[in-house]
């Protein structure tokens, strides 16, 4: 049967919820009571929620998969700059297995301008549709008075009514974090919604710097006193306020003897008096556990040419070079030639040929002209190909980057 895809509307919000339910059962039952809350969460998105966008496959009048496409905001080497994202992928649990969800990131595909992310529910799945891995989030679980002890002047507990507040510090924030993204509509509603966290801001000549949700956790099933503190959002505008925000946290160590942290910053463990995890975990030669990482959004860079134009922009080191690219599109099975001409600091796309060779799939290419991977270490791996490995010094300055690409955007 021909399959068509489309918008959905209302009408058909309860096939929707069928899929729904059943691709996304975590936390859901089929109560009449869990129904209504998510049948009334999604309607409200689809009606009322710009950057969210509703889209099914059908066989005939039947929906046989579906998805949200989120119009991003995102910093893209710092430039707001537009992106497209995938979100809430299910397939009918009686149509897998029919190529259905690959259609609908095809589809997906045709939505998106160049740059595509996604959150992987299988890294393979998408790895072999040609999305490239971004930074890895690293989790710490260390004693709070590990934490950095200095003075805390200027920090106070925010009261709910200064939510907005809170969402401009973290638009100002994104506005200085490659990769970071505004909160679109949905997750402004769940944050502003929020009864449980603590909300801490750190404030210097009345305006917010930087602020911790954090949520206290028992951690023994006799003893009250025994909890840990999980920072559930850290965002801060300079180093003072990381600085004092974390030593504010370290106070409550009396009440709270371990603390939670998620970061994006690659050496964050500098930071700390010690970063070994609570739980003491030894590797073999010496080595203390510090932390467990997690690979979250994915990139894909869609139109190439486009991409290198919305990022001319980027600072590049002086490096006057032509550098062709023969990439593999892994979802479409074709190969593109293209070279990238560096000059000046800056770049641009060309169909001259370059001064040098390199080959790569597309997702690790993405990866790279993200800035999440790095060149030479790719090539040391063997991830990608150079056919004069003399130019590998320099191709590895020109495509570092200070700041590696992260956002905790939850999609």
């Amino acid at each position: 049967m021909t399959r068509q895809f489309r918008k959905l509307n209302p009408e058909d919000m309860k096939q929707y919820m069928e899929i729904y339910l059943n691709a996304y059962p975590a936390g859901k039952d089929l109560s009449g009571e869990c129904y209504d809350k998510y049948y009334d969460r999604n309607l409200k998105s689809m009606k009322d929620f710009d950057h969210v966008t509703f889209y099914g496959l059908f066989e005939g009048d039947k929906l046989i998969a579906q998805a949200k496409f989120i119009d991003f905001d995102v910093n893209l080497f710092g430039k707001m700059r537009k992106a497209k994202g995938l979100m809430a992928l299910g397939v009918h649990p009686l149509e897998k297995k029919k190529g259905a969800a690959k259609d609908m990131v095809l589809a997906f595909e045709e939505e998106t301008d160049y740059l595509a992310m996604l959150l992987p529910f299988r890294v393979d799945f998408y790895r072999d549709m040609g999305y490239g891995c971004g930074t890895k989030i690293d989790e710490y679980h260390i004693l709070t008075e590990y934490l950095p002890d200095v003075d805390t002047e200027g920090v106070k507990f925010i009261p709910r009514e200064n939510f907005n507040e809170m969402l401009e510090c973290h638009r100002e924030f994104v506005r200085n974090y490659h990769g970071a993204c505004y909160k679109f509509e949905e997750e402004v509603r769940d944050f502003k919604a929020d009864e449980e966290g603590r909300w801490l801001g750190y404030y210097e000549d009345g305006k917010l710097l930087g602020y911790a949700i954090f949520d206290f956790e028992n951690v023994s099933d006799t003893n009250y006193t025994l909890n840990q503190m999980v920072i559930r959002e850290l965002v801060y505008l300079n180093q003072q306020a990381l600085g004092k925000l974390l030593s504010a946290i370290r106070l409550q160590s009396d009440l709270a003897q371990s603390v939670v942290i998620r970061t994006g910053e690659m050496d964050f463990h500098h930071l700390l008096k010690s970063p070994q995890h609570v739980d003491g975990y030894y590797i073999d030669f010496g080595f203390m556990k510090t932390n467990v990482s997690a690979i979250g959004t994915m990139y894909k860079i869609v139109d190439i040419e486009k991409f290198v134009e919305e990022t001319s922009h980027r600072r590049f080191v002086n490096i006057p070079l032509k550098v062709s690219f023969n990439i593999y599109d892994e979802l479409k099975h074709e190969e593109k030639k293209f070279t990238l001409k560096f000059k000046d600091g800056s770049y641009s796309y060309s169909k001259e040929e370059g001064q040098v060779q390199v080959n790569m799939n597309l997702s690790d290419f993405s990866a790279l002209m993200m800035g999440s991977a790095e060149f030479s270490a790719l090539e040391r791996m063997g991830v990608l190909k150079v056919d004069k490995p003399e130019y590998i010094r320099d191709l590895d300055s020109l495509f570092h980057v200070e700041q590696k690409p992260f956002t905790n955007t939850d999609y």
